[in-house]
Order: C-alpha cells, then sequence, then structure tokens
C-alpha cells in the first residue's frame, strides 16, 4: 500500500481545465482496483491517493499517466 502525495505547480485554473482528465484517470484505477481512496487536500494545493500495488515503480509508472 502507498500513499501518494499531489502538489500543484499550475494554477488552479489550469488544474481546474484537466480536472475531467483526472476523474477519467482515478475512475480507470479505482475500477481496475488500485486505489481505495483519494481527495483534495485543504488548502486546495494538491491532493493524497492511497494506492495498491506490488511496488514504487509500479506506483510511479501509474502517476506518470
Amino acid at each position: 500500500m502507498f500513499v501518494v502525495e499531489l502538489i500543484y505547480k499550475a494554477d488552479l485554473k489550469e488544474i481546474d481545465t484537466r480536472m475531467r482528465a483526472h476523474m477519467t484517470f482515478l475512475n480507470k484505477h479505482y475500477a481496475e482496483g488500485r486505489f481505495l481512496i483519494s481527495g483534495r487536500k485543504i488548502p486546495r494545493d494538491g491532493g493524497i491517493i492511497v494506492a495498491l500495488g506490488k511496488s514504487r515503480d509500479e506506483i510511479e509508472g501509474i502517476m506518470r499517466e
């Protein structure tokens, strides 16, 4: 099990324009059983994902998507 912390490096306007694609990404990995829970951080400067994987390399590969 891995805890992934996402930190936004772009303006929220740009983040929001990519949110639909991000939700597709999340839903794909929930459906495949890789993600257990996720959510935004407060303040809204990133998020957290709890993921299942065999190795850190596997999870890092998913995050590169």
